[in-house]
């Protein structure tokens, strides 16, 4: 019996051995397969979150982009140095403030950075986002500004009838003699380039616009003359690269009778490839994709008078009068190929418009119809202020005012 107890002991005593060894190896898997169960909680939880934070972003921003307003809170007043105005251009960040007798850099909050003096009577200018010019119609000079600060100032000889810039900082100026005109080059230091072209106002005749490539190697023009007693529009494409070099005067194109009885009053060029001609009775859309040979692949003839044009980036947007009785305006915003991408008919006075980051902004005096390019009017009515520019600033609906002596940030409410 005493052998059989002490068997059962010995029995007993493996079986617990083993159970807690068993135990021991187990122990690590269980707490393997906790770790395992937490981290992918974690990573659904995770997941989980930055959906409803997409959804909500998504809906936030679909609210925001079709919502209007008909008030707005002034947050903030920033006083301007005391001098005349003339306008203003976006440049870098920033902001320069132009007039007759100097230009001025100014922060996107209205904080002075540099001043440069010139003395002007008919300022005017071209942006193409890093360099601005400005030059005189009618006079002598031209200054070109990067955010740093002046980088070139440029004399002529003659008479300045319209410069452009390209986005090298490449200067093409047009001036005038009383029997032709002719187009200088420039490189982005003010040095004049070995090239020119010659227009005779009897025979060519009188040059309206410019527009050069952002890489200032190809130049648009446009002309009107007269053919028996009607005034007839001329498009004339040149090159300046090794392609042009084989051309008579670098002209790569021409067209004439497209233009027929029509004033062509704008150029601008996209991009290297795509440009647009605005002329009186509608726009035509060109390719350069073949540089020698530059084709005109679509026209949009305009069913009333064109009132207002502006550009950004590939896009152009055109108001058209409208005789309704609803609506007296009509806006169209289409792609560099001459898509519609919008038609927003609208009431309302302007004699300003400014297309830029999504929005279009309709101005006179104080009074403003700020558009969104979903064709949403955000808000239409006064400002408190006389506008000359206006900006979107902030992620909701803040917009910075630029007037005559101060900037200000608001918000619509």
């Amino acid at each position: 019996m005493i052998e059989d107890k002490e068997i059962k002991k010995r029995e007993l005593k493996d079986r617990i051995i083993v159970t807690a060894e068993l135990d021991e190896k187990d122990a690590p898997r269980s707490r393997r397969r906790q770790n395992v169960n937490f981290f992918a909680e974690r990573g659904r939880f995770i997941l989980l979150l930055l959906a409803l934070i997409t959804a909500f972003t998504v809906i936030f921003t679909l609210i925001n982009r079709y919502k209007s307003y008909d008030k707005f809170k002034l947050k903030w007043i920033h006083e301007l140095s005391e001098g005349s105005l003339v306008g203003y251009e976006k440049l870098g960040k920033g902001f320069l403030k132009y007039s007759k007798d100097g230009a001025l850099y100014l922060k996107p909050g209205g904080k002075e950075v540099w001043i440069e003096s010139y003395e002007m009577s008919n300022p005017k200018t071209d942006n193409n986002g890093k360099y601005v010019i400005i030059f005189d119609v009618g006079g002598n000079d031209l200054e070109s500004y990067t955010k740093d600060g002046r980088v070139a100032a440029i004399g002529t000889d003659l008479p300045i009838l319209k410069a452009v810039v390209s986005k090298t900082g490449i200067i093409t100026i047009l001036v005038e003699d009383s029997n032709s005109t002719y187009i200088f080059f420039y490189n982005k230091e003010g040095e004049q380039l070995d090239i020119s072209i010659k227009s005779k106002l009897a025979g060519d005749g009188f040059p309206t616009d410019i527009a050069l490539s952002p890489d200032g190697t190809a130049l648009m023009a446009t002309f009107q003359y007269l053919k028996g007693s009607s005034m007839m529009g001329r498009v004339v494409f040149y090159d300046f690269s090794e392609i042009g070099q084989n051309m008579p005067n670098r002209v790569v194109g021409g067209f004439d009778e497209e233009f027929v009885s029509s004033m062509v009053a704008r150029v601008r060029y996209f991009d290297k490839i795509n440009s647009v001609a605005i002329a009186s009775d509608g726009l035509y859309f060109f390719s350069s994709k073949n540089v020698a040979s530059p084709k005109l692949i679509k026209t949009i003839k305009a069913e009333e008078d064109i009132e207002a044009v502006d550009f950004e980036g590939n896009k152009l947007c055109v108001v058209y009068k409208n005789t309704s009785e609803k609506f007296n305006h009509t806006l169209y915003i289409y792609s560099k190929e001459g898509d519609v991408i919008l038609k927003k008919e609208f009431l309302g006075d302007f004699s300003n418009l400014d297309m830029q980051k999504g929005y279009i902004y309709l101005t006179k005096d104080d009074k403003a119809i700020i558009m969104n390019t979903a064709g949403v009017i955000k808000y239409s009515g006064s400002l408190d202020s006389n506008i000359h520019k206006i900006v979107k600033r902030g992620l909701l609906s803040g917009f910075t005012i630029l007037g005559d002596n101060d900037f200000r940030g608001i918000v619509l409410k």
